[in-house]
């Protein structure tokens, strides 16, 4: 099996290469993600082309957004995987957030090439749980047939306080609610963001995922 990894927090990332380590186990896993952090690029590229480096046999780095990279393994390098993995985010893609996510942005690429792809977000404070139940989530994506070329499936995995996922929901996404409803609280899952939401979020939502300690997967189109 031939895997895409694609990222928004660039060659770097400490989460990007936890998440090669894992799909090792699945197949031959080719990365392409960002010289430098991409962070909230959403589907964003360059115009006139982009420079790139290949670092070893199946790890290049490219001089431009995360949608760049998907073009460049899929297009010019012509690799043709069985699915694209793009993360593990370093912070949640929630809500709005999915319109903003560069990490999002680079599965929704390669699905609009045709190719099966998930998105995966996690603990900004932690990589606990990329550890703990992100190849139990792969093996659940693979075994269940979750894989399609219509849709990008958006994972985030549960908050690192937790011991373990309690499952996976398969979620809905939650529009956020406005700031002025008296019944609001605020959670924070993104450094330096505030978010709000009712008092009782939607149970098929991303966000009572997220609040209670399970693994979301929400089917996202173009």
């Amino acid at each position: 099996m031939k895997i895409l990894l694609l990222n928004d927090d660039g060659i770097s990332s400490k989460k990007l290469a936890m998440t090669r380590n894992i799909l090792d186990e699945f197949g031959t896993v080719y990365t392409v993600a960002p010289a430098k952090e991409q962070s909230a690029k959403s589907m964003s590229l360059t115009y006139g082309g982009t420079s790139y480096k290949q670092l070893d046999m199946f790890t290049y780095a490219v001089d431009g957004t995360p949608v760049d990279c998907a073009t460049f393994a899929l297009l010019a390098l012509k690799l043709k995987p069985d699915f694209v993995v793009s993360g593990t985010n370093n912070g949640y893609n929630i809500g709005i957030d999915i319109r903003y996510s560069g990490t999002v942005g680079a599965a929704l690429q390669a699905q609009y090439f045709g190719y099966p792809s998930i998105a995966i977000s996690s603990d900004y404070h932690g990589s606990k749980m990329i550890e703990v139940e992100l190849r139990n989530t792969i093996k659940y994506v693979l075994e269940n047939n979750l894989l399609s070329n219509d849709y990008t499936l958006n994972v985030n995995l549960p908050q690192d306080k937790f011991e373990h996922s309690k499952g996976i929901k398969h979620t809905k996404i939650y529009a956020l609610m406005h700031k002025y409803d008296e019944r609001l609280y605020e959670e924070n899952y993104v450094p330096n963001r505030r978010y709000y939401w009712l008092d009782e979020v939607p149970v098929d939502s991303e966000q009572a995922a997220y609040l209670n300690g399970y693994t979301s997967i929400t089917k996202v189109v173009l």
